[in-house]
């Protein structure tokens, strides 16, 4: 009976053993800086990626920045030491006119994001909520935390503080979803205010929404991101167009909290 019993420890300490080393290799390959060429190519596979459902977009429209709404489709892939987001954001009309795929990695929500227009190609690095924003492979700028915005040469240019985001269940004949915070923030370029951004939808509350249907009808999204308060530069238009995207790309959905 002894023996049994010892055997059983073992056996117990050899899984829990098992156990460790497996977390512990998780831990190291997610924790591990990936290399230049590593990231590089899976920018590479992303885009590839995104250029097949490209060809499921609308043509490109002048001002398009105004069409991007809230109303995006996707599908969530989860592993071991990423995740991944790929999907299509929709305009008033239901027309699918952004394909994006985005993927992070960490404790720090570091990743990138590939998003493409009918015309127009955006890339966005992240880490937590601090982003830098290239269009056509030319660099924009980037924001901080505190929601500076910077042009390419560094130079503080605006601000756009993204408010916080919570949200609740409320559980009564039926489930529905509430969202606390502000639901639109100011975007100011150089010296004036620009526009207004409204604050996408916690779809990661919602669940996996795959018919457009649903988006529109049941969920009743579909806002445009975008509302002017003045007139845009064409250079202007650009961050127009990069925040709209990013809003309901990123902010749309949380992967990891």
């Amino acid at each position: 009976m002894g023996t049994i019993f010892i055997l059983f420890i073992i056996f117990g300490l050899l899984i829990l053993g098992g156990f460790a080393v497996l977390i512990a290799f998780v831990i190291k390959k997610a924790t591990t800086p990936k290399t230049k060429e590593f990231i590089e190519n899976e920018k590479e596979t992303m885009r590839q990626n995104v250029l097949k459902d490209r060809k499921k977009l609308d043509p490109h429209k002048a001002e398009m920045y105004r069409y991007v709404t809230d109303a995006m489709v996707f599908n969530y892939t989860k592993a071991v030491t990423y995740a991944k987001l790929s999907g299509l954001i929709f305009n008033e009309n239901r027309k699918a006119i952004v394909a994006f795929e985005r993927i992070e990695r960490g404790m720090h929500t570091k990743g990138h994001l590939v998003a493409m227009t009918k015309k127009q190609e955006f890339f966005y690095e992240f880490t937590g909520l601090e982003a830098t924003f290239y269009v056509d492979d030319v660099l924009l700028g980037r924001f901080d935390k505190a929601g500076t915005i910077y042009n390419a040469n560094n130079q503080p240019i605006g601000r756009a503080k993204h408010p916080i985001k919570a949200s609740f269940d409320l559980h009564l004949f039926k489930t529905t979803h509430h969202r606390l915070g502000e639901g639109l923030f100011p975007l100011q370029l150089h010296g004036r205010q620009l526009a207004t951004i409204n604050v996408a939808p916690n779809y990661d509350d919602i669940g996996l929404v795959s018919s457009v249907t649903s988006v529109f009808e049941e969920l009743g999204f579909g806002t445009p991101i975008i509302t002017l308060t003045d007139i845009p530069t064409q250079e202007e238009e650009k961050w127009l167009l990069a925040f709209a995207i990013f809003e309901t790309a990123f902010h749309g959905n949380w992967l990891i909290p």
